[in-house]
């Protein structure tokens, strides 16, 4: 079979040009509805990134004022603790002299008599004990009953005389003048303040 296309060229020519131009019409109308659906796409995906964006900078911020306050409790919990440790040093270095003297002189037999005291923390020994009695036993057996309290340690005997005894002169009485240095044994002696302090409490 065998076609015969009997039209002019003219009309030839502007079907060809209509059908062109059909065809890159519909390119285009592609090409747009592709254009609007990329843009579309785009539009979303920028508002879920944007979305996202919002959300994590929020979650910084909370995190960030967390770290804030974690960073400000964690401050105040070491400015507690210096204060603590600073009181503790206080409370360490505090002594109840009240206690102290009244085991020092309850640690004096009967016979002797004290006639001066020095008595520092600053520097050892923190007790110069001068006194008078009259025989070296007595001095021997204070030296022990100091030794066995839990207020003081390292009592040494440094010197000791013979002396008129001033309150009888018309007997030939002597005294035996003597001295002893200890130290304070701190911790034992807060442990029986803190031990007195509660049988207070209890029987308050």
């Amino acid at each position: 079979m065998i076609n015969i296309n009997l039209l002019p060229p003219e009309l030839k020519y502007q079907r060809i040009v209509a059908k062109r131009n059909a065809s890159l019409m519909t390119v285009c109308i592609v090409i747009i509805f592709i254009a609007i659906i990329i843009g579309v796409i785009s539009k979303s995906l920028q508002s879920t990134v944007e979305t996202y964006l919002s959300s994590t900078k929020n979650n910084i911020q909370k995190n960030s004022e967390s770290l804030d306050r974690y960073q400000d409790l964690q401050n105040l919990a070491v400015f507690i603790n210096d204060r603590w440790q600073t009181t503790q040093g206080i409370e360490k270095k505090h002594v109840y002299w009240s206690q102290v003297l009244q085991e020092l002189s309850n640690s004096a037999p009967s016979d002797v008599q004290f006639e001066s005291l020095v008595a520092t923390t600053e520097k050892t020994p923190n007790f110069v004990l001068q006194g008078n009695t009259t025989t070296e036993r007595e001095i021997i057996k204070f030296k022990e009953k100091l030794e066995a309290t839990s207020f003081f340690k390292n009592v040494s005997f440094k010197s000791s005389s013979l002396s008129p005894d001033e309150t009888t002169p018309d007997t030939k009485v002597n005294k035996l003048k003597f001295t002893l240095e200890f130290d304070l044994e701190q911790n034992k002696a807060e442990g029986s303040v803190s031990g007195i302090k509660n049988n207070q409490k209890k029987s308050q």
